[in-house]
This record gives structure tokens, C-alpha cells and sequence, in this order.
């Protein structure tokens, strides 16, 4: 009867011992999900980062998607259990990121001209990603440096621009290929969806009209306030 007591108890004893390991298992393999989501959230967002860095003369916006990407690795940082040197080194140069850019107002190479559909397409996925973040922020109460319609605003013409702006360059070279129809064509569909718009900002109308005296052949290119991206300039 001892033995009998004495085995029942080891094997109760097993079965504790393999349940709290599993749960300890379970819990390990559930943090380290969370980090790997998390830690693709991050990778996206770096991406998203350098799209608006390549896009966006005001960097208030990025400032607001490295605040998420710093959000995010502090994150990181409370859900890991091993060594965290890491992630405190990836923290610290976030953080010397956002000064730089509070120091730095304006990338030198931002721009909205575009060589390619493909780097439009790219070049607009990152700004309606950025609205994302920026909606997310302003939910948690997060939101820095501005109201949520004051970016979007920002973020809904750089949109737009990326295909005027770069429908006039394909305008312009055109031009100098000596091709006046296709010039025209890509004059008039940049103006086309300016027109098509009803974007609040002044500068769409004042596009609208210097693309009408370009098309006249009044004016050979848009006034540099408009558009500063005069690499293909006639």
C-alpha cells in the first residue's frame, strides 16, 4: 500500500513537473512571437521612415514614425528576458536619430520626383503607412508636434505630388527629345489630376494655372516654390 502511495505521489510529482515546464515553454514561445512581431513592425517601419525621409522636406512626420519605432524596441526591451545590451544599443541610436532630425529640419535629398511606377508606388505605399502610424498615435493619445489633420493634409498633397510632379518631368523630358505630343500629354496629366483634386492647399491652384501657361508655351517650367525638383527642367 506504501509503494502504491509512494508511485501515485512520483507520478502526480512527473506530471506537476511536465505541466509547469510546458507552461514555461508556452509562455517563452509566446514572448518570443510577440518579439517577432513586433520586431517585424520595426523592420516596416525603418522602411516607412526612409520612404518619408526621401519624400518629405519637413521631417515633423518622420519625427512621429522613429517616436513609433522608439515605442515599439522599448517594447522589445520589457518583454526580453536574456541579454538586452542589443536592444539598449538600438534604443540609443534611435534616440540620437530623433535629435538629429529635431537639429536638422530638412533632408537635403528630399524630393517627390520619381524615375519609375514602381518607386511612385513604393514612394505613396510608405506615406498611407505613415497615416497609419499617425492615426495609431493619435488614438493612444501619442500624437507629437502637430494635430492628426495638419499631417494628413501634408501627407494626402505629397501624395498627389509624387505624380504630378513627376508626370511634368517625364513632361520635360519629352521636350528635350524634341517629342512636343508626348510633353503635352504628360502636361496635361499632371494638370488633369490637379484639377481632379480638391486637395485645400493654394499651391494646387497656382500648379493648375503655371501647368496652363507651360502648355501654351508661355512658360517653359513651374516657378521653383512650386515645384523644386528641377532636375529635368527645359
Amino acid at each position: 500500500m506504501a509503494s502504491l502511495l509512494l508511485l501515485t505521489s512520483l507520478l502526480f510529482l512527473s506530471l506537476l513537473i511536465v505541466h509547469l515546464v510546458n507552461q514555461r515553454e508556452e509562455r517563452f514561445r509566446q514572448i518570443r512571437l510577440r518579439q517577432r512581431r513586433v520586431r517585424w513592425r520595426i523592420d516596416a517601419l525603418e522602411e516607412v521612415l526612409v520612404g518619408i525621409e526621401e519624400t518629405l522636406r519637413n521631417r515633423a512626420i518622420a519625427r512621429c514614425i522613429n517616436r513609433e519605432i522608439l515605442h515599439l524596441l522599448e517594447q522589445m526591451l520589457e518583454l526580453e528576458e536574456g541579454d538586452k545590451t542589443h536592444l539598449e544599443t538600438r534604443i540609443a541610436h534611435v534616440r540620437e536619430r530623433a535629435d538629429e532630425m529635431l537639429h536638422d529640419q530638412e533632408p537635403s535629398h528630399a524630393g517627390r520626383l520619381r524615375e519609375s511606377d514602381a518607386e511612385m508606388a513604393r514612394a505613396r505605399e510608405c506615406l498611407d503607412q505613415a497615416a497609419q502610424v499617425l492615426r495609431r498615435q493619435d488614438n493612444e493619445g501619442r500624437l507629437e508636434g502637430g494635430t492628426l489633420s495638419d499631417y494628413l493634409l501634408d501627407l494626402s498633397w505629397t501624395r498627389l505630388m509624387i505624380d504630378v510632379v513627376t508626370y511634368i518631368a517625364e513632361g520635360h523630358k519629352a521636350l528635350q527629345r524634341g517629342d512636343i505630343t508626348t510633353s503635352q500629354a504628360y502636361y496635361k496629366r499632371a494638370q488633369g489630376l490637379l484639377i481632379g483634386s480638391d486637395h485645400p492647399y493654394p499651391q494646387r491652384m497656382a500648379m493648375i494655372r503655371e501647368l496652363g501657361e507651360v502648355i501654351q508655351g508661355k512658360r517653359k517650367a513651374l516657378s521653383q516654390e512650386l515645384m523644386p525638383e528641377t532636375d529635368y527642367n527645359p
